[in-house]
């Protein structure tokens, strides 16, 4: 679940002479009036605490030799250590291998630090706007999809937008597809809202179609075959709040 800062939090950073609060976006959802406090108390919103400064060490003189050319070796620059993850993850993974040698480690270490660029990578929020009070705007028009593991080998989109992280009983996401049905079981209650397209609830007593600004209510425990013989997106609500 994903903890609210709101603006509250950052005055109360402030008045403890604190120059930034730590809150990394997979974890926390930051207000506008949040960020804009922050911007005016000139607090920073971090994913982790930053690094002390390390001190500048002044290295000696040497001493001017004259019976001899010096050789100087040039400095190699400093390696950034990798972050503590990655440093475990490549632990455990070469505690799992046989003879790993230097070349080896380096090796681990590129994929280990290239796996977990990939994985920060996430696909920007929905714009949203959540003010104090806890109400949540998402603004449809900038949804993008996501792939939906429910129905294997078809082209059916799924994005989740309010949940348990925003302390709701209820789930609420779009969806959408193109020509293809898929079975399934609900053990929740569940409320389509279609804005595009053509979507068909098929359960034993027939077909329910609906069309853009109809409303579907789907009781606990029916099963049925969801799908369009041509194009659907719509906004689902299920009762309680974990359905899948």
């Amino acid at each position: 679940m994903k903890t609210l800062i709101s603006a509250a939090d950052v005055r109360k950073a402030k008045s403890e002479n604190r120059l930034y609060l730590i809150a990394p976006v997979k974890d926390f959802i930051i207000t506008p009036e949040a960020r804009d406090v922050a911007k005016v108390e000139g607090i920073e919103f971090v994913d982790e605490a930053p690094a002390a400064p390390q001190p500048q060490i002044t290295p000696p003189v040497a001493a001017p030799v004259l019976t001899a050319e010096i050789q100087v070796q040039p400095i190699q620059p400093a390696v950034v250590p990798t972050s503590s993850i990655a440093k475990d993850i490549q632990a455990e993974v070469e505690s799992k291998l046989a003879n790993v040698n230097g070349e080896k480690s380096e090796l681990i270490q590129s994929l280990v630090a290239k796996a977990l660029a990939d994985f920060n990578m996430q696909a920007p929020d929905s714009p949203r706007q959540i003010n104090d009070d806890g109400i949540v705007l998402v603004r449809g028009n900038a949804v993008q999809l996501g792939a939906f593991d429910g129905a294997p080998g078809k082209n059916i989109g799924l994005t989740d937008v309010i949940g348990a992280q925003e302390n709701s009983n209820m789930g609420v996401g779009y969806m959408g597809w193109e020509n293809a049905f898929f079975p399934w079981t609900l053990c929740y209650d569940e409320v389509n809202v279609v804005l595009e397209g053509e979507f068909h609830v098929k359960t034993a007593a027939g077909t329910t179609i609906g069309k853009p600004g109809d409303v579907i209510f789907i009781p606990k425990g029916s099963s049925v075959e969801f799908g369009t013989p041509t194009h659907v997106r719509y906004v689902y609500i299920t009762y309680p709040v974990e359905w899948a």
